[in-house]
């Protein structure tokens, strides 16, 4: 199969191709650029490179979030666009899943992808690893505090954090955790669109199959400013 995979929720992004379980083509790419204006030419630009054609696509995974409103929205209204079009199968990702695929290579046993969720917080949730190397999601996706994240990770056990909250927070965790606190290199803090695309892959070789274009939304644990606005003005009245 020939997946397409595009992950758009932070700062830092990009598109993948795969087929099979082998990565044809990556492009990642930290820009002020907004999406709108980087996203499809980033697609455009490794199609033309690997010789593969939009009829080649047979799947589009994207990253569902949390992360960037606006990066989410572009992403997921992007591989919408290009399913309906062309007939490929839509499959969404939760980002924090795809950030925590980065912690597997450094073999410890609590992976914690901490992202930076503004308003003093952070989107995490938290993961083990198999003896496969295998990456398995053991919460619910949480958005709280850092002074809060104590509660939700075993005691005495070895956490790896990774993530862009640890600009603003390793000095926290590090302060909560103490040696049972270790911090990945900067560059495992961003999702990568070749894991999107892998755990896209298996999602659509499992049960739960793909999803439907027309119900899809973004993972986003915060209601939007817009919505926050609206909610206040519905009280206020």
């Amino acid at each position: 199969m020939t997946l397409l995979a595009i992950e758009t929720s932070g700062f830092t992004g990009g598109v993948a191709i795969i087929a099979g379980r082998s990565t044809t083509s990556e492009l990642i790419v930290g820009s002020k650029a907004t999406y709108s204006r980087r996203l499809l030419k980033s697609i455009i630009f490794l199609l033309e490179e690997t010789g593969i054609t939009w009829n080649d696509i047979e799947a589009v995974a994207v990253s569902l979030g949390p992360g960037s409103f606006t990066g989410l929205r572009i992403g997921l209204a992007t591989a919408k666009g290009l399913c309906l079009s062309t007939g490929a199968r839509l499959v969404g990702v939760p980002t924090l899943d795809v950030l925590a695929q980065n912690g597997a290579i450094f073999h410890g046993p609590i992976i914690c992808p901490v992202m930076d969720a503004r308003r003093g917080q952070v989107y995490t949730a938290i993961y083990s690893v198999a003896r496969d190397g295998g990456v398995k999601r053991v919460s619910e996706y949480l958005l709280l505090l850092p002074s809060d994240l104590p509660g939700h990770l075993p005691a005495h056990q070895g956490i790896l954090f990774l993530g862009s909250g640890l600009s603003k927070y390793s000095e926290t965790f590090d302060d909560l955790f103490g040696q049972n606190a270790f911090f990945a290199p900067e560059p495992f803090w961003y999702p990568r669109p070749f894991f999107c695309g892998l755990l896209g892959l298996s999602r659509l070789g499992d049960a739960s199959g793909a999803d439907d274009p027309l119900d899809l939304t973004p993972l986003y644990l915060r209601p939007s400013e817009a919505e926050e606005k609206k909610r206040a003005n519905e009280k206020a009245s």
